[in-house]
């Protein structure tokens, strides 16, 4: 029986992963043009996954949270490779500072989605 749990733990572990942290939504709220600044945001969402510099000298930071789990109906035997798959969500808060050091803009975008095997 232990044996049994063992496993059955070892595969819903193995059907889940991510990448970054989710993206608080609330905080998307307190981000305004002209005020919020860099070192705000940092406080905000933490250290960015990106940070790079436009064409223009400004600044572009980038969070990106990734997560895909298996569906449980892909450990059916046999029908699993059928009916199976994985759900999904990428989330992406993507902030251009300016060259005053405050938000320019920024935009959000969260998409959850699905993957379906044997389709």
């Amino acid at each position: 029986m232990k044996i049994w749990i063992a496993a059955l733990l070892a595969l819903s572990i193995a059907g889940c992963s991510s990448v970054g942290k989710p993206i608080a939504k609330d905080k998307i709220s307190q981000i305004q043009v002209g005020v919020t600044t860099e070192s705000d945001l940092i406080r905000m969402f933490g250290m960015p996954s990106t940070k790079t510099l436009d064409a223009n000298g400004n600044v572009v930071l980038s969070w990106v949270y990734s997560r895909a789990s298996t569906k449980p109906e892909t450990f059916i035997p046999v029908a699993g490779v059928f009916v199976g798959g994985m759900n999904t969500r990428v989330q992406q808060l993507t902030v251009l500072v300016g060259k005053t050091g405050r938000v320019d803009r920024y935009t959000m975008n969260d998409a959850p989605g699905e993957v379906k095997y044997g389709q």
